[in-house]
């Protein structure tokens, strides 16, 4: 049972990605559909066979061997299959057509047609449900109020052949509002778990990502790093700040120097508040020339960059705060995970400030 379960799971999507991916929720339906649709098929076949012939029974067992074959072709691709869920829906309005020519009031046939523009809706892409219900309500007008009644059963009145083609039409409007409410509550919740993703990623104060962001961007510490290179940022002198200007000061300083860095870095570089006054950058690149190139430039640019405050001094000058970075940069190799590469920046950005300050130390594969 358990390998079963396994294997089905191997081929489903997460319940997160179903409710946020319509593609994954639309193949989710036309599996369940085809797959219950099926069943239902394989024992009316049965019942017919034993009520009244096996003769009887081979188109409803026809519909069930092609239901299943549609449900194994679904369940078997990794991706949703319009041909599939069309097929189905061609196969449901023929099924539509044979519940209304056949049986008249005494059969239950035709009161299958009212799950109809359910099963549409919940299959096919938006715009494709206007096509599919669409062709099941004229179908039904065509049928019920044609001046040849040879196809029609004569217990259908006059009354009935008007309002039942309405009442398919009003649960295909309900499924459309019910369809609206649904994805209004789609955007919301997606809306929300971004939010709530980004607040539990991020450093509320500068908007750089946290330490818990670094497992979620590289699955842990221990993952390899080859291809990766390292940076650890540390602001010069910045406890004097927090002593003369106040921890409001030290606060705008840090949020200014992220906005320096990410004029500097490329796009796909994670930029994360390690503690303190502390940045780690980790660059998609091994490359030495680039990552020096880079470093090198946020280091120029925040020593030539200082920090106008809204406090002023004595004189009425405003407060301007000069300050530097000294920063510790590595490529990894293969021989480095996660850990030890920013051990290693770490250790070579606390060499740049004994060597003075305002200063980049690379070790790239063992050349300093």
């Amino acid at each position: 049972m358990q390998r079963f379960l396994h294997f089905v799971r191997s081929h489903m999507n997460s319940w997160n990605e179903i409710c946020f991916d319509d593609k994954k929720r639309l193949r989710l339906n036309v599996i369940l559909f085809t797959f219950t649709i099926s069943i239902v098929f394989f024992v009316m076949s049965i019942r017919t066979s034993i009520m009244v012939s096996p003769s009887s029974a081979v188109i409803t067992l026809i519909l069930g061997i092609a239901t299943f074959a549609l449900f194994l072709w679904q369940f078997f691709r990794q991706a949703y299959s319009p041909l599939i869920a069309w097929l189905f829906g061609v196969m449901s309005l023929a099924m539509a057509f044979a519940f209304v020519t056949t049986g008249g009031l005494e059969g239950t046939g035709h009161l299958w047609v009212y799950v109809l523009p359910i099963v549409g809706t919940m299959m096919v892409p938006i715009i494709g449900t206007f096509i599919y219900n669409g062709i099941l309500i004229m179908l039904l007008v065509l049928l019920l109020n044609s001046p040849v009644y040879d196809l029609i059963p004569v217990e259908y009145s006059a009354y009935f052949r008007a309002v039942f083609p309405i009442s398919v039409l009003l649960v295909t409007l309900c499924n459309y509002v019910a369809e609206y409410a649904r994805k209004r509550t789609q955007k919301q919740l997606q809306a929300a778990t971004e939010k709530l993703r980004d607040s539990a990623f991020t450093d509320p104060l500068t908007g750089a990502y946290n330490r818990r962001a670094l497992k979620a961007h590289f699955g842990g510490m221990e993952e390899p790093a080859h291809g990766l290179s390292f940076a650890m940022l540390d602001l010069d002198y910045f406890k004097k700040v927090n002593d003369t200007y106040g921890h409001e000061a030290g606060d705008k300083l840090l949020c200014h120097l992220v906005e320096l860095i990410h004029r500097c870095i490329p796009s796909g570089t994670h930029l994360y508040r390690w503690g303190g006054e502390e940045f780690l950058l980790v660059l998609k690149s091994s490359d030495p020339s680039g990552l020096a190139q880079v470093l090198n430039d946020i280091c120029a640019l925040v020593a030539k960059t200082p920090l106008v405050l809204s406090i002023a001094h004595q004189d009425g000058k405003p407060v301007t705060l000069e300050t530097t970075v000294s920063i510790g940069g590595m490529c990894a190799g293969t021989e480095h995970n996660i850990a030890n590469s920013i051990n290693i920046a770490d250790e070579l950005m606390y060499r740049a400030k004994q060597l003075g300050r305002n200063r980049v130390e690379l070790d790239c594969h063992g050349q300093a």
